[in-house]
């Protein structure tokens, strides 16, 4: 079993921390070239842009994944914060409950709009399918560690503790 964690924490790593970084390094990349075409060579190369652009919204929506993962997102506490924690434990409950409801209806059609869309970018022909590919895996991501966090919550709602426990080895070994 532990091994299966390893693996798919290794798996999870690579999708949500490697992959974002390497696409935002050859963006860099890409970058520099476009500044080196269009001001050194005065022959601008539009591919660059659109390039850049693309591989912002990829390193974008896997960050989020991230953020969500360590709790690192904007959020707004006025409420939260001056409830009790077992207040607080209610309304994180509620909060999952909605995610989950919201990704679980949400999902099969942007699969499926994802899959029937028929549009390329305009100067590199790439699919926009496969740019917007992570939108879902952005979706699946948030949806599980959701559904894991409702359980702890609810295991700790029975337990009357209340303390919010997931996250803490994450936050350490990431910083």
């Amino acid at each position: 079993m532990k091994l299966l964690k390893k693996i798919g924490r290794g798996i999870v790593d690579v999708i949500e921390i490697y992959l974002p970084i390497s696409v935002f390094v050859v963006m860099f990349v890409v970058f520099l070239i476009n500044i080196f075409t269009r001001y050194v060579l005065r022959n601008p190369q539009n591919w660059t842009f659109e390039f850049s652009v693309n591989a912002f919204v990829i390193v974008g929506v896997l960050g989020a994944c991230v953020a969500y993962r360590l709790e690192d997102h904007v959020v707004f506490d006025l409420v939260y914060s001056r409830r009790s924690p077992r207040g607080q434990a209610i309304m994180r409950m509620i909060s999952y409950v909605l995610v989950v409801v919201f990704l679980v209806v949400a999902l099969p059609s942007t699969i499926l709009s994802l899959a029937r869309n028929p549009a390329v970018t305009s100067i590199m022909k790439i699919p926009d399918r496969y740019i917007h590919s992570v939108i879902p895996i952005m979706m699946v991501s948030v949806l599980a560690r959701s559904v894991y966090r409702l359980v702890l919550d609810i295991k700790a709602f029975v337990r009357k503790t209340y303390v919010q426990t997931y996250n803490t080895e994450e936050k350490d070994a990431l910083v």
